[in-house]
């Protein structure tokens, strides 16, 4: 669908701190050399083909590996990605004295042996997902003191409605020089209760389930979040022996039990994974194939997609083939708008990756970020690279390669993990070569990305760029 631009929505144009006459000359934004400057460097544009193989959820992991700690004996999960906050989760349960063996992509962790409730502040630092053990610890420990999550800056992401929830299960609550202190007010563990999230938080749906599957009585949270790693987490619980009744839907009722016991889980595809490499074949017209994929897990995209003019066949029970080879879908792709929302809805995850493919569109096309408020400084970057894109707060219009966007190779920074892997699609896509800084963002959660779009034909190097000693 064509959009003009409403001067209500888009009173102002987003300034780039580089015009299209100095596009790939003008760095001032750039980080400072440093000894080592790892970048990604890609030239364009590719044409992919062949089969990824998709690797466990990160988003799935984080919370399965917290709740090990409300387990007696040893938990073993299968198919752990490999990726940066996986290691940064370990490194966690390790410093407070669980006992973690990682092999061959499987985790085993025995929390038999935790004797401390204080997570380490630069551990916490490293990784938002941390925060995960909180409610664990309240719940079988009676006490925890975990200081408030780093991770991406893509905008307010407060912890009210972990805090909020506990304290409804009877935990005193407090905050502290930067961090939370919480406790078992009756001195022995939590206890059964009612709380209703005002908004449908992952995260804070995770921290209350694992919570509440210790506490004494039957818990019942409602509007909580529906996304499948709730799913997962619900049936990795009840594996160890919790009671636990509507993952998946809006209202949870959870029976506490005193005691949980390890349990071995097999980590489910990476949803949001797969989506980028949907966006890959996609946004270099190109054609592959990928598995293991849950489809129904990223039908919202599948529809958007075959809307646009892709091909998308299921060949399997776990492959996908998606297409948009010209020769396959006959014309070029269309535009289409997106608003993301909490699972049925578009993920946040992939709209930086599908505002990259849109701006390769024919016709302009409106995308809504309602889950974050500060998702959009991708839009910059891809400015860089020639992107046509006007942002106004949450919301931005992308205009098409008819409409003005025109991608070429420059050099560009990853603000955050999704955005960082945006600029992945877009370089693939551009003209020229595109170097990338800070991939460290991007590696927290992708595993071996360079690596996969080698094996699919593209030419992309991870390099460690070693300044002159006068800038060091």
């Amino acid at each position: 669908m064509a959009l003009s631009c409403n001067n209500t929505l888009f009173p102002k144009p987003f300034v780039t701190s580089c015009s299209s006459q100095t596009q790939g000359t003008h760095f001032s934004n750039l980080p400072q050399p440093t000894k080592q400057d790892p970048i990604f460097k890609i030239k364009g544009p590719s044409t992919l083909s062949g089969h990824i193989t998709v690797s466990g959820s990160k988003n799935a992991s984080l919370p399965l590996l917290a709740a090990t700690l409300c387990c007696s004996g040893t938990s073993l999960l299968h198919n752990l990605p490999n990726v940066s906050d996986i290691q940064a989760m370990a490194s966690i349960l390790s410093s407070l004295g669980a006992k973690v063996d990682a092999f061959d992509g499987k985790m085993m962790v025995n929390s038999d042996g935790v004797g401390k409730v204080e997570v380490d502040l630069e551990e916490m630092k490293k990784i938002r997902g941390g925060f995960f053990v909180i409610g664990p610890l309240v719940a079988r420990f009676g006490e925890a003191v975990v200081a408030l999550p780093g991770g991406c800056n893509i905008g307010k992401r407060p912890v009210d409605l972990h805090l909020r929830g506990l304290r409804a299960l009877g935990a005193v609550v407090e905050l502290r020089d930067g961090k939370v202190w919480a406790r078992a007010a009756n001195g022995r563990g939590l206890v059964g209760g009612k709380f209703r999230l005002d908004y449908p938080s992952v995260g804070a749906t995770e921290t209350l389930m694992m919570a509440a599957s210790m506490a004494d009585g039957t818990t019942v949270l409602s509007n909580v979040a529906k996304e499948p790693e709730v799913v997962d987490l619900a049936r990795f619980l009840t594996d160890c022996g919790a009671w636990i009744e509507g993952a998946g839907s809006d209202n949870l009722i959870i029976r506490g039990k005193r005691q949980l016991y390890g349990s071995e889980c097999v980590i489910k595809p990476d949803r949001i994974e797969t989506g980028t490499f949907m966006l890959a074949a996609a946004i270099t017209r190109s054609c592959i194939l990928m598995s293991p994929v849950i489809p129904s897990r990223v039908s919202c995209l599948i529809d958007k997609l075959s809307q646009a003019g892709c091909k998308i066949s299921r060949l399997d029970q776990q492959t996908l083939q998606v297409s948009a080879h010209p020769s396959h879908i006959g014309y070029d792709l269309k535009s289409f708008d997106i608003k993301t929302n909490p699972f049925p809805g578009f993920p946040t995850d992939l709209q930086p990756q599908t505002m990259a493919l849109l701006t390769t569109c024919t016709g302009s096309s409106l995308v809504e970020e309602s889950v974050f408020d500060n998702r959009m400084t991708h839009a910059r970057e891809l400015q860089k690279l020639g992107a046509r894109i006007q942002v106004s707060g949450s919301n931005a219009l992308v205009y098409g390669f008819d409409e003005g966007s025109a991608l070429e190779g420059s050099r560009v920074i990853a603000r955050d993990l999704r955005g960082g892997v945006s600029l992945i699609l877009a370089g693939l896509a551009a003209k020229g070569t595109t170097q990338i800084h800070d991939i460290a963002h991007i590696e927290r959660g992708y595993e071996n990305i360079d690596m996969k779009l080698q094996n699919l034909g593209a030419d992309i190097q991870s390099l460690t760029l070693t300044p002159a000693p006068h800038l060091l």
